[in-house]
């Protein structure tokens, strides 16, 4: 009988914390899916653009626009106040797959593209309204 008890003590102990982790999770994932209005320091050039990260199911997704296109997000992932994801980006007509990451923080959004061939380019924004 003590150690049905136990068992039982131990499974609502679990499922709390899990109920918080999960609760946590899902207050900085809220901040970050939104679509947020960014400027890109494009070699040359500032660029603007929306940057949009929603759910899909269970599954996170997201996209950048900018007058010279749509870049799809895949592989999205949240973990606290940061995102990272696969983006594909054509540029003048090449398509190249490269990384972005964004970090949340005091209402700004700020992060990178990482893309071959281009490398590193920053950008920042502020959730659109």
């Amino acid at each position: 009988m003590k150690k049905l008890v136990l068992v039982f003590v131990f499974a609502v102990v679990a499922a709390a914390v899990g109920a918080n982790a999960v609760s946590a999770a899902s207050g900085f994932a809220s901040d970050l899916i939104a679509t947020w209005d960014i400027t890109i320091a494009a070699p040359g050039q500032s660029l603007a653009g929306t940057l949009k990260l929603e759910k899909d199911g269970e599954a996170l997704k997201g996209s950048v626009v900018t007058d010279l296109g749509l870049a799809p997000m895949k592989n999205v992932t949240i973990k606290d106040d940061t995102f990272n994801a696969d983006i594909t980006v054509d540029v003048q007509g090449q398509v190249i797959e490269g990384k972005i990451a964004g970090k949340l923080e005091s209402g700004t959004l700020s992060g990178s593209f990482d893309l071959p061939g281009l490398g590193v380019i920053p950008y920042s924004g502020k959730k659109a309204e």
